[in-house]
């Protein structure tokens, strides 16, 4: 009786770091057919966008890995996907000129699949 009161108690301490699945960097992959069947392939310009766009004050665009990283908390994996999914299929993305600035003169990209990738590297 006494392990189940203990596991109670312990449990919503816990739970939200195993919960988690946090990453110092991601990217998104978006899908391209192909007459083999199609594939997801990364995706430097809306991977760019996210980091330009949405997490603007927490991380930071690195041209070295081609992935956002991230420079005041770690990414959690899932809203991190879901933002993939939601500005990629959804609100569309931008390309970036040679010096970085988004081309935002023109119709937002926007694709038929998206999804986040975080590798497991701190």
């Amino acid at each position: 009786m006494h392990a189940l009161s203990l596991l109670a108690v312990l449990l919503p301490l816990v739970s939200p770091l195993v919960a988690a699945n946090l990453h110092s960097q991601c990217d998104c992959r978006t899908w391209t057919d192909s007459p083999e069947g199609g594939e997801w392939g990364y995706n430097r310009d809306l991977t760019r966008w996210l980091c330009y766009h949405v997490y603007t004050n927490t991380a930071s665009w690195s041209e070295d890995y081609g992935r956002c990283v991230a420079t005041v908390e770690m990414f959690d994996g899932q809203p991190w996907e879901d933002k993939c999914v939601e500005v990629g299929v959804k609100e569309g993305y931008y390309r970036f000129d040679r010096d970085g600035h988004p081309i935002t003169n023109v119709n937002p990209i926007k694709v038929g699949a998206a999804t986040g990738h975080c590798p497991n590297r701190y």
